[in-house]
């Protein structure tokens, strides 16, 4: 890993060369990775980009937003294409190609131009939106940041953008809408040109449809030459970040976090992993993320005072006392800011360079994160306790990402609490004239707005933000260092200002008191009320200034002026939100289960797989589990063939528990001859209760033909003896919108029948589904998963554009080659994307069978005419490798849309209009 990207210098989060799995969703069907399907590691095309890898840039932008109109938003949204974690993956590779070879031809870099994108809505947003399911983050779903503002620590005013005039701190105002920011669209360029042009573009993208907060974006913007990286205190960012699992290459000495940490729905997000949560998250959240965004102001020039007339005190605080050759005054100045930050400008770990800046040591990712806080060199400390004796325990990355607390703290504890920070500088550079201006007032206000845009991820805000900014930076007792609390002092860069009261203690007589006691005071207030004080005593040396960075002596350089909480929602949920006005938001499945002698094993594998299958669907963020239900038609034939049933029908339900419980009451057994009573369960399936604004999707799973279509040995020759004709049975399904699959039982269907492969192929055709080969009962939730959700987008598109289609039939008298052609060519120029299913094709090429496909398309009804028409088809129709089983390679991928799909669109169009 590190030989591959070497030319991308010190980054902290690097791609692995080669994860264990790049993608999940799109391989969910694929037969070889069956077993994958609930790894563990996160899908690279499914995460939005800033989240693992953060985005390349040298600009930034933030666009703040409320949306006027959730439809026009929703539109819009369709033509927002986020950059995933894969594509950021690729630009990386990108980058680093450019600058190897600048590298080998000794030239220039060539910049390579990036505009890159991500969206995220705060929990009001999502209200807006419509989206009322919680995410299983207790915080989020309650709480804007306003709502937080105190218990964070922020006593000082805020941007007006991010200030809700309502804030409820008890039971948060997320359902408040008046004042909040409903969403931020992170806009990420190589530089600040292609930034504001993708900002602008974006802007003009959503157009009426938001409402930019501020009236523009909040810009971020790399330092340049010597400052290139560091932030406003000239400190080198970004070097430390948690390592994904699976995902990040590691470096050494670099923190190891579970994906969950960072990312809902893998191992490490607590609410997954918390068994006493007994509602987990919804399916939809799963890769994704929290986002907390804090416009964070530093005060440079009092910082540069601070450490100037502390960094004169080097001896006081260095191990020793005393260096040779001696600090200058230079070197004592960064030493004592070094100390504050616990690392130096040039980002050397303060633990390895305890005394002077190593240059190598901070540009080698070998080095400079590897190190903890064991003091290993002096026998008077021990080995096994934490120590701060090189850097401070209150130092800024001490605090906010700790090490080596064992035995007091598990190592398990601290990863827990990891972020993925990102974001950059903004405003001007100091200026020697404002730096002038200043002194000469005496009044460090007078310095120019700047500082950090500062973003972050994790799963859980509780675990990972809010602990780091509560939990450890105000927390005055942390680290835990002891059994017995130690006041530390709270992060000298992110601490908040402690709130001190005015006032004296005279204790006389003198309290016996040592150092380490515990004492409890009991205090009479102003206002008359009585209070406690309790603390364990520290001994002071008198008429010594308190340690540099303690908190009565730190001004606190960093304030914040706001934030909010964000949703980052993977893509798929992205892309199901942005369909909600056109896509149905409920889908009914139907399973036609032929119930005779050889199907027992495929009726129990539905039975064992429908759980799953109903978790893969909600997991798209398509649907909720509420709005997802089954039924059940099971067949077998007619007398004297078989004398137990001919149909049985089991009502639709969303209780998936109810489904399996009638799975279980199947069995298969019975029969007679090779045609069943498929015609019969056609005619259960047009009287099924569907719900007329669901995507309707009948599964017929079958090993053998109909009554009727000629096949030798049927019993009913002439059909099926109630007159139930398949054909135009199936055209009426066309007609009513419901979408049939059927899954052909192989090799029996094409190896003991000569008729239902060319017949059940034209079928599926006429409504828009899809054949597919059943060679592998293991394959079947792929099957299941991978069709429905090709029916679904398809659906949809259906919807969207029957009026135009059955107008351009109609009126314009056009066939439905040029209105597809006509409709491919739109979609296209507007990146329309579906899910698409594809399965290897197992079926020799024969062309009187596709002759007998184009028949059965085209017919109204069974009959003479059609019938005689159908001709024997000769040879094996399996290929080679598959007549004695197989599984077919199967895929699904969300990409853009074919024109072999439009047509299906179109058909469906034309057959629904009709």
């Amino acid at each position: 890993m590190t030989d591959l990207y070497k030319h991308l210098g010190r980054r902290a989060i690097l791609p692995l060369v080669s994860p264990p799995l790049l993608t999940t969703r799109q391989a969910v069907v694929t037969s070889d990775l069956q077993a994958a399907a609930t790894t563990d590691i996160p899908d690279l095309d499914n995460v939005q980009g800033d989240v693992i890898y953060i985005f390349p840039k040298k600009a930034e932008d933030f666009v703040f937003f409320r949306i006027n109109d959730a439809t026009s938003f929703r539109t819009a949204l369709q033509s927002f294409k986020p950059t995933t974690a894969n594509d950021v993956k690729n630009n990386l590779d990108l980058i680093n190609a450019a600058k190897e070879k600048a590298y080998n031809t000794r030239s220039s870099v060539q910049i390579v131009d990036l505009a890159q994108y991500q969206i995220a809505f705060s929990r009001t947003g999502m209200y807006f939106l419509g989206v009322d399911e919680d995410t299983g983050d207790v915080r989020f779903d309650k709480h804007c940041m306003s709502d937080d503002k105190k218990f964070l620590g922020d006593q000082r005013d805020w941007d007006s953008i991010f200030v809700k005039p309502n804030p409820d701190p008890v039971n948060g105002s997320v359902r408040d809408d008046t004042g909040a920011l409903h969403g931020v669209i992170t806009v990420a360029g190589s530089s600040a040109e292609t930034c504001t042009k993708a900002s602008n573009d974006v802007i003009d993208l959503f157009g009426s449809s938001i409402t930019v907060a501020g009236g523009k974006p909040m810009e971020g913007r790399g330092r340049l030459g010597a400052n290139k990286g560091r932030e406003h205190f000239g400190f080198q960012d970004g070097i430390s970040q948690p390592c994904l699992r699976g995902v990040v290459g590691h470096h050494p000495g670099q923190i190891e976090v579970d994906p969950g940490v960072i990312i809902m729905g893998y191992p490490g997000d607590p609410v997954r992993d918390d068994p006493t949560i007994k509602v987990k998250r919804p399916a939809w959240t799963k890769d994704g993320t929290i986002l907390v965004f804090r416009k964070l102001e530093q005060s440079v020039i009092l910082f540069e005072d601070y450490v100037q007339k502390n960094g004169l005190r080097w001896r006081e605080f260095i191990p020793g006392g005393d260096i040779s050759p001696p600090l200058t005054k230079q070197e004592a100045e960064d030493l004592f800011a070094a100390r504050l930050i616990g690392r130096w400008k040039s980002g050397a770990p303060l633990a390895t360079c305890p005394f002077r800046d190593n240059q190598d040591a901070a540009i080698d990712a070998n080095l400079n994160n590897n190190f903890d806080y064991v003091v290993r060199d002096n026998p008077n400390i021990s080995q096994y306790e934490p120590s701060d004796y090189y850097c401070p325990f209150t130092a800024h990355t001490r605090k906010t990402a700790p090490r080596n607390l064992y035995p007091y703290i598990d190592a398990k504890f601290l990863e827990s609490g990891s972020i993925v920070r990102a974001g950059l500088p903004y405003g001007d550079e100091v200026t020697d004239q404002e730096r002038s201006n200043v002194a000469r007032n005496g009044d460090f206000t007078l310095e120019s707005p700047r500082g950090l845009l500062f973003n972050c991820y994790m799963s859980s805000l509780d675990s990972g933000f809010v602990r780091q900014t509560v939990g450890y930076a105000d927390n005055d007792y942390w680290p835990m260092t002891s059994l017995v609390p130690q006041k530390k002092g709270q992060d000298p860069i992110l601490g908040s200002p402690p709130a001190y009261a005015e006032g004296g203690i005279n204790n006389d007589p003198p309290l016996v008191v040592k150092a380490g006691n515990r004492v409890d005071l009991h205090l009479t207030g102003a206002d008359g009320a009585l209070y406690e004080v309790s603390g364990f005593a520290k001994a002071v040396t008198k008429n010594v200034a308190p340690p540099p960075g303690a908190d009565i002596d730190n001004p606190f350089f960093v304030t914040s002026r706001g934030g909010e909480y964000f949703f980052v929602p993977s893509v798929s949920t992205l892309k199901s939100w942005a369909g909600a006005t056109t896509t149905s938001s409920k889908l009914d499945i139907v399973f036609l289960l032929d119930a005779t002698g050889s199907m027992q094993v495929y009726i129990e594998k539905v039975r064992d797989t429908i759980q799953s299958l109903c978790e893969r669907l909600v997991a798209t963020g398509k649907w909720s589990s509420s709005e997802l239900r089954f039924g059940l038609i099971a067949f077998r034939d007619h007398p004297p063939q078989d004398s137990t049933y001919i149909t049985r029908e089991y009502p639709f339900d969303s209780d998936v528990l109810a489904v399996k419980a009638n799975l279980a009451n199947l069995q298969a057994e019975g029969g007679g001859d090779g045609p069943e009573a498929q015609c019969d369960a056609f005619a259960s399936v047009l009287n099924a209760g569907w719900n007329d604004e669901a995507t309707k999707v009948a599964i017929l799973i079958t090993d053998s033909p109909p009554h009727g279509i000629g096949e030798d040995e049927d019993g009913f020759p002439g059909g099926c003896p109630l007159q139930n004709n398949p054909v135009r049975l199936v055209n009426r399904m066309a007609k009513l919108g419901i979408i049939l699959h059927v899954l052909a039982c192989e090799p029996t269907m094409s190896m003991d029948f000569s008729t239902p492969l060319d017949f059940y192929k034209a079928m599926v055709q006429k409504t828009g589904g899809r054949f597919f080969p059943l060679s592998d009962v293991d394959s079947l939730l792929g099957l299941f998963t991978g069709s429905i959700l090709e029916a679904a987008d398809i659906d949809a598109l259906v919807l969207k554009n029957i009026n135009e289609v059955s107008t351009q039939a109609k009126e314009q008298e056009a066939t439905a080659d040029d209105i597809s052609k006509d409709l491919y060519d739109f979609l296209s120029s507007s990146s329309a994307e579906v899910d698409t299913f594809t399965v290897d094709d197992i079926y020799a090429a024969n062309e009187q069978g596709d002759k007998n496909v184009q028949i059965w398309l085209n017919a109204e009804q069974i009959d003479d005419n059609t019938t005689s028409q159908i001709k024997e088809v000769t040879g094996f129709r399996l290929k080679r490798e598959y007549r004695r089983g197989g599984t077919p390679a199967m895929s699904l991928k969300t990409q853009p849309i074919s024109l072999s799909q439009v047509e299906t669109v179109v058909r469906m169009c034309l057959a629904r209009a009709a």
